[in-house]
């Protein structure tokens, strides 16, 4: 009930009013700062540890850039979806984190005591002359056998050498726990 009225302030304060009809977009700026500064009701630290994740695209919109299909795998494997993610749960809240990313980035929001989590969050890389936002959301849970899945859906915003680029993909993510090393 709580994300729902963040989502309604920042509709708002944004656009002035918004109909019913008309969603937000999931990767607006403003909603990703409010979902990454959220805390939940989940209590504890059970849910932390190393997890290694695997992505499958959902949506993809994005071009091949610089000789790399961003949608057939170019892209999780610039964002590290695809291996080993360091979680770390403390009281109510949660991070995310890819261990092996091309562009470096990490999550973090919500855990309930239902084990779902609502994570977002924004990360940039500048390099000589060019510069890439990533703005992204993570929306899952924990499952009762000690793993996690979810929909992860991030936002590639910037300049490459090749030019700008503005795409979307969206995947299905799990993840299943290591044994702590």
């Amino acid at each position: 009930m709580r994300r729902c009225g963040i989502q309604a302030v920042l509709c708002a304060l944004s656009l002035g009013a918004c109909p019913e009809d008309q969603a937000q977009d999931p990767l607006d700026p403003e909603l990703l700062i409010a979902l990454s500064e959220a805390g939940g009701d989940g209590r504890g630290e059970a849910h932390s540890g190393r997890y290694v994740t695997t992505g499958e695209v959902l949506e993809c919109d994005c071009p091949t850039r610089m000789g790399v299909d961003l949608c057939g795998g170019g892209s999780a494997q610039l964002i590290g979806i695809d291996g080993p993610a360091k979680v770390v749960q403390i009281d109510g809240w949660l991070t995310f984190q890819p261990e092996v990313a091309a562009l470096p980035w990490a999550l973090s929001g919500a855990i309930d005591r239902d084990r779902g989590f609502a994570l977002g969050g924004i990360s940039g890389l500048a390099i000589g002359l060019f510069t890439v936002g990533l703005y992204a959301r993570f929306d899952g849970e924990f499952t009762a056998e000690g793993g996690l899945r979810g929909e992860l859906a991030h936002r590639l915003l910037g300049e490459l050498p090749d030019g700008r680029i503005d795409c979307r993909t969206t995947y299905a993510v799990t993840g299943a726990r290591t044994p702590d090393a």
